[in-house]
């Protein structure tokens, strides 16, 4: 039986905390980036785009170089504390704050970056049914969230330098969350400043025409998830054309279908945005595809196996 007091553990360092200094630069700054992964029992899904996110957001943030090792266990300790019995699905968010450091916003000297892995449960549910004679784990996803959205009028950060990363100035996206959330919808398509189409508040989006997948370009704007990195190179083994490019809202709803996708709910095929509905048949079966392969490719946490 599982016995989960917390709602949410945090630790830093690997050391259980429930506050952080006031002088840390995450607070002060936002200097830092984050990941947020499903750790199914003790499973972490797309482990391998993860770790390059995070390696990638050090080195264009100029920050020292991390440790595998080290986050996974540190992430199993965290993991372990929230569910010592397995079996719960869990969001696991790993944010990497610059450290603690005195005034000014220049990168301190000698800074020591603190990681934070906060564990709470997730939104959905993801069950193991069985284990395969390879060790892996067979998951039983729940059906696809089948989205309306709307389209929001809070514009989405140019910044090229930061484009790409998943870094702690989310404002843009709280702001259109907040928009979402007012008009009702599930989620909305974000633009930026050029008119671009880049994405929904909390995912990306794709478009699907034809046997090819159109996403957009994310070299002024915008996060590039996990998914969608994984996409990119499964694409074609998915029966997909991949296809990166500016796109305008116009040209988004020319779409034969459209769907979103995140690490934690995978892909979500889109049923309507505003006043225009869209199939959702590829979109299903991409949902069931990425579920196999996620499963196919997970990664048991060092200290379970």
């Amino acid at each position: 039986m599982n016995n989960t007091p917390q709602t949410t553990v945090t630790y830093a360092n690997g050391q259980p905390i429930e506050t952080i200094s006031t002088h840390d630069r995450a607070l002060h700054y936002g200097d830092g980036f984050f990941t947020t992964l499903l750790v199914v029992d003790h499973w972490i899904l797309n482990w391998s785009a993860h770790w390059r996110r995070l390696s990638i957001s050090a080195e264009r943030l100029q920050f020292s170089r991390l440790d595998e090792s080290q986050l996974l266990q540190q992430i199993t300790q965290a993991v372990v504390q929230f569910d010592p019995d397995g079996g719960l699905t869990k969001v696991v968010k790993l944010l990497v704050s610059r450290g603690v450091s005195g005034r000014g916003y220049a990168i301190p000297e000698n800074a020591t970056p603190l990681v934070l892995v906060q564990v709470s449960r997730a939104p959905v549910e993801v069950e193991i049914t069985s284990q395969t004679t390879k060790h892996l784990p067979v998951l039983n996803f729940p059906p696809p969230m089948l989205l309306q959205l709307g389209v929001c009028k809070t514009q989405a950060t140019v910044q090229s330098q930061l484009a790409g990363i998943k870094h702690l100035n989310r404002l843009d996206s709280v702001l259109a969350q907040t928009e979402v959330r007012q008009q009702q919808h599930q989620e909305g398509i974000m633009l930026n400043a050029f008119g671009h189409v880049v994405g929904g508040t909390q995912s990306n989006v794709f478009m699907v025409k034809g046997q090819t997948l159109i996403t957009p370009k994310l070299h002024l704007s915008g996060v590039e998830g996990t998914t969608r990195y994984q996409l990119s190179r499964l694409a074609d083994a998915f029966g997909f054309v991949w296809q990166e490019a500016e796109l305008s809202l116009e040209a988004l709803l020319l779409a034969d279908e459209l769907f979103l996708s995140n690490a934690v709910r995978g892909i979500m095929p889109i049923q309507q945005v505003e006043n225009q509905r869209f199939s959702t048949e590829q979109g299903l079966v991409l949902h069931q595809k990425w579920n196999q392969w996620q499963a196919e490719h997970a990664h048991l946490l060092e200290a379970i196996q």
